[in-house]
């Protein structure tokens, strides 16, 4: 006895249909779900390298380090197949690395205005010692 529906189908063989059907899907959304992540740690990778090349492991070594911590666990997600984990935790990483590199900016930014302050200072002291 097999169960028909309305055009003479079995129930059966829709039911297979629709498994292989979202089988399909989860393979796609899984497959797109891995090249995402993979973008995302690709881009800390680049975010971590320029942190790197302005010194921020010199000044801000800590948000640094965060940032090669969670690209480490990143890596070893995507290896696992956790790709929305992986993505997340590039996410992540990619953030730690901005901000330890804007903040190696702002640092080497001060330092120049202080330099420039005392220059006008050196300054002002050589002029009033050439007006007298």
């Amino acid at each position: 006895m097999t169960n028909k529906t309305s055009n003479g189908k079995s129930v059966f063989s829709i039911f297979f249909i629709g498994i292989i059907s979202m089988l399909l899907m989860a393979g796609c959304a899984s497959s797109g779900s891995r090249s995402i992540a993979s973008s995302k740690i690709s881009e800390s990778e680049k975010a971590i390298s320029v942190a790197k090349e302005i010194n921020a492991s010199t000044n801000i070594p800590v948000d640094l380090r965060n940032a090669e911590n969670k690209l480490i666990q990143a890596n070893s997600a995507f290896k696992t197949e956790e790709y929305a984990k992986a993505a997340r935790l590039a996410e992540k990483a990619t953030i730690d690395a901005d901000y330890a590199r804007i903040q190696t900016n702002a640092e080497k930014s001060k330092n120049d205005a202080d330099q420039m302050r005392l220059n006008l200072v050196d300054l002002r002291r050589d002029l009033e010692r050439i007006s007298r």
